[in-house]
C-alpha cells in the first residue's frame, strides 16, 4: 500500500502544526479528496490509541502511523474510498491537476503501471517532493487504471450488500458462542486460548457498534465481554487487569440501562443490564449486592435464566466463605432448571447437572444434614 508513507507525513507533520497545514503543503491540490477519506481512518486511529487525538503529539502521531502500517484493512478504507472518488474525477473530464495524478498513482496499487510511470514502488515518495510530469500516455493508463478499480470496487460493494443479509444477528450469535468458549477454555486451563477467543469477541461487537453506537443489544455484548475478560484475568491473576475490564462492563451496562429507562419495549434489555450490574458486584465479591440485583433483574424479568444461575453461584461463594444460605441456593437452581435451558449458551444440561452436584455435597456436608440454614 503506497500511501502509508504519505498517511505517515500527514500524521507526524499534523502533530507539529496542524492537519490543514501539513495536507495543504504536501497536497494542496488533493488535500480536500485526501483529507474527506482520512476523516473515518483518523477516528479508527483515535479509538485505538484509547480515545486519544491521534495528532496531539509526535508520539501519538507516530504510533498511530505504526498502527495503520500494520493493520491492512484500515489501508484498504482509506484506499477504497479514495480510488472511488479518483475514480469519478478520471470519468469527469475535467481537468486532473499534478497533486491528484499524485494521489492516483500513490493509491493505484498496479505495480507494473507504478513501474511504467513512477520507476516503482520505491521512488513514489520522491513524488512528494517533486511534481508529477507524465506523458499523455502515462495519464491515460493512470486514470483508465484508476476508473477500471473504482467500477470494480462499486460492484464489489454491491455485491456485498446484497450478500450481507442479518448481520447484527450472525455478529451476536458469534459472539455468544466466544463468551462461552472463552469459559470453557479457562476450566480446561487454557487462559491465553480463551483471552484469544475474547479478543475476537470485542472485535466483532466493535464493527457493530461503529456502525451504530446505539445498538442496544451490540452494547449489552460487549459489557458481557468486558465481564468474561475480568474473569480470565483473575483466573490467570492479573487482579488489576480484572479491576479495569469489570469497570468498563459496568460504565457499559449504565450507559444500556440510562437509555432505555422507561422503554416498555426493551424489557430483555433492562433486565440484562441490571443483571450485568450485579455481575460487576459479583466481580468485585460484593456476593450480597449482586443478588441483589440479579433480583432487580428478576424483577424486570421474571425467571430471566441467567439471573438465576448467577443468584446461584452468588450463594454459592457465599457458602465458600462461610455463610451459606442453603435454602436460597436450592431455590435458585430449582426455579433456573424449570425455566428449562435447552439450547441457551453457557447453560447446558451438562453445566446444569454439575450445579445440582455442588449443591448436593454442600447440603450433605451442613451441620446436621439440613438443606437451609
Amino acid at each position: 500500500m503506497t500511501i502509508s508513507p504519505l498517511v505517515r507525513r500527514i500524521l507526524l507533520g499534523a502533530a507539529e502544526s496542524s492537519l490543514d497545514i501539513v495536507g495543504a503543503a504536501l497536497l494542496p491540490g488533493a488535500w480536500p479528496i485526501l483529507k474527506g477519506a482520512l476523516g473515518p481512518v483518523l477516528e479508527r486511529l483515535k479509538q485505538r490509541l484509547g480515545g486519544q487525538d491521534v495528532t496531539s503529539s509526535p508520539d501519538l502521531a507516530s504510533k498511530a502511523a505504526d498502527v495503520f502500517e500494520a493493520d491492512q484493512h484500515l489501508q484498504e478504507i482509506l484506499r477504497s474510498a479514495l480510488v472511488e472518488q479518483l475514480g469519478n474525477l478520471a470519468q469527469s473530464q475535467n481537468e486532473i491537476n499534478a497533486d491528484v495524478q499524485k494521489l492516483m498513482l500513490m493509491v493505484s496499487g498496479d505495480e507494473k503501471l507504478l513501474q511504467d510511470i513512477a520507476g516503482g514502488v520505491a521512488r513514489i515518495e520522491e513524488h512528494l517532493e517533486a511534481g508529477v510530469n507524465l506523458s499523455d500516455e502515462a495519464f491515460e493508463k493512470l486514470t483508465l487504471a484508476i476508473s477500471r478499480q473504482a467500477e470494480s470496487s462499486r460492484s464489489v460493494r454491491a455485491i456485498a450488500l446484497r450478500a450481507m443479509g442479518p448481520v447484527a444477528d450472525l455478529l451476536q450469535r458469534q459472539v455468544q458462542r466466544l463468551q462461552v468458549r472463552a469459559v470453557e477454555l479457562v476450566q480446561e486451563g487454557a487462559a491465553d486460548r480463551a483471552l484469544d477467543e475474547l479478543q475476537e469477541g470485542l472485535q466483532l461487537v466493535a464493527v457493530l457498534l461503529n456502525e451504530a453506537p446505539t445498538d442496544l443489544i451490540a452494547r449489552l455484548q460487549l459489557g458481557f465481554i468486558y465481564k468474561t475478560f475480568a474473569q480470565v484475568a483473575e483466573e490467570i491473576g492479573q487482579a488489576d487487569q480484572a479491576t479495569t475490564f469489570i469497570d468498563r462492563a459496568d460504565e457499559i451496562f449504565r450507559y444500556v440501562q440510562n437509555d432505555v429507562t422507561g422503554d416498555d419495549k426493551a424489557t430483555l434489555e433492562i433486565a440484562s443490564a441490571i443483571h450485568g450490574q450485579g455481575n460487576a458486584l459479583h466481580a468485585r465479591g460484593q456476593f450480597e449486592a449482586a443478588i441483589s440485583r440479579y433480583q432487580d433483574a428478576l424483577k424486570v424479568w421474571p425467571g430471566y435464566p441467567y439471573a438465576l444461575h448467577d443468584i446461584f453461584v452468588a450463594y454459592y461463594d457465599l457458602a465458600r466463605e462461610g455463610k451459606p444460605n442453603l435454602k436460597e441456593m436450592r431455590k435458585a437452581l430449582e426455579e433456573l432448571k424449570a425455566t428449562g435451558t435447552q439450547g441457551m449458551p453457557g447453560l447446558s444440561a451438562q453445566h446444569v447437572a454439575d450445579l445440582e452436584r455442588a449443591t448436593l455435597e454442600l447440603e450433605l456436608n451442613a451441620p446436621g444434614n439440613e438443606s437451609a440454614t
